[in-house]
């Protein structure tokens, strides 16, 4: 797992703005060292957030149909966005127009006409402080071994993952995952073996959380556990047979392992979201800990729910 800084030049700045000139101006500023994407509307500038994710805005006051504040208030209010900072654009400001940027929730503005160096360096002061903050929390959340969260991430996000859920009125999947036999499979090749094949099996695992919410979890040793919201109990099973299958189909050569290959045990569960916050999601994680029980009891290499 690579913990560095991501380079400017990867970095997405988003410029909304209702004049043309005024968007080929500033891109023509950032472009050397950040990709820049456009919108020409604030409605457009909350679609292109939600489709294309940008690492910062910066955004014109004055717009036809939505104007800067409000694009801004409704980007702070949504979990998906709120992260992002917003640097206004604007040709005039006083004092209540800049309380009203603060408290809409923005990071910073700069004055029309542009001052290029004055922009670059604010731009990329803003940059650093959230790619900071990104590398913190992956530091934080994230197994150095495998890449996959951790027990911390599942502590302190999953809750609230289940309660945008529990809004939603859905339901969230559990599926609790063993690699069978592998003590044996450490104490007969090696610990640094061990680990290849603990990163092995995380990236089959890590495949199948395939949307945005979905969360992969190291949850200790050669235990993981995927996390899987708005899916039903098919939609569970079928993820949990098909992470055995993946698994089966690497062909790992495991002496102690059925056939002689390395396989893995599965259990898996489901919960509305609105009961499991009254009960924790620790119930639901219990449920798909004794389904996996039953895996391996029942002969492994297997998913039971």
């Amino acid at each position: 797992m690579q913990l560095e800084l991501k380079p400017y030049s990867a970095c997405k700045v988003l410029i909304v703005d209702d004049e043309p000139i005024s968007r080929m101006l500033l891109t023509s500023i950032l472009e050397p060292f950040v990709t820049c994407i456009s919108a020409a509307s604030g409605n457009e500038a909350i679609g292109q957030c939600v489709a294309h994710k940008p690492d910062l805005i910066l955004l014109d006051m004055n717009m036809p149909d939505i104007d800067g504040l409000t694009v801004c208030r409704t980007l702070k209010d949504s979990a998906d966005t709120a992260h992002i900072p917003v640097v206004f654009v604007t040709s005039t400001i006083d004092v209540e127009t800049e309380n009203m940027c603060w408290e809409v929730g923005a990071s910073d503005f700069v004055l029309k006409p542009v001052t290029a160096s004055t922009l670059v360096h604010r731009i990329k002061n803003h940059l650093q402080g959230k790619l900071r903050t990104e590398l913190l929390k992956k530091m934080t959340f994230h197994d150095q071994l495998t890449g996959l969260y951790n027990r911390m991430y599942l502590s302190n996000e999953i809750p609230l993952l289940v309660k945008q859920v529990a809004r939603d009125h859905s339901t969230v999947g559990v599926i609790m995952i063993d690699i069978d036999f592998f003590k044996l499979y450490n104490d007969n090749y090696g610990h640094l073996q061990g680990d290849i094949c603990l990163q092995k099996v995380s990236e089959l695992i890590a495949e199948h959380a395939r949307r945005p919410k979905d969360a992969a979890i190291r949850f200790g040793g050669e235990e993981f556990m995927l996390v899987l919201p708005y899916t039903d109990l098919n939609g569970v099973k079928k993820i949990a047979e098909d992470i055995v299958a993946a698994i089966r189909s690497e062909s790992i050569t495991h002496y102690a392992g059925k056939g002689g290959m390395l396989s893995l045990s599965a259990g898996y569960a489901v919960r509305s979201a609105v009961e499991l916050q009254d009960t924790g999601v620790s119930s639901l994680i219990e449920s798909a800990d004794i389904f996996l029980f039953e895996a391996k009891e029942s002969g492994r290499n297997r998913a039971i729910g």
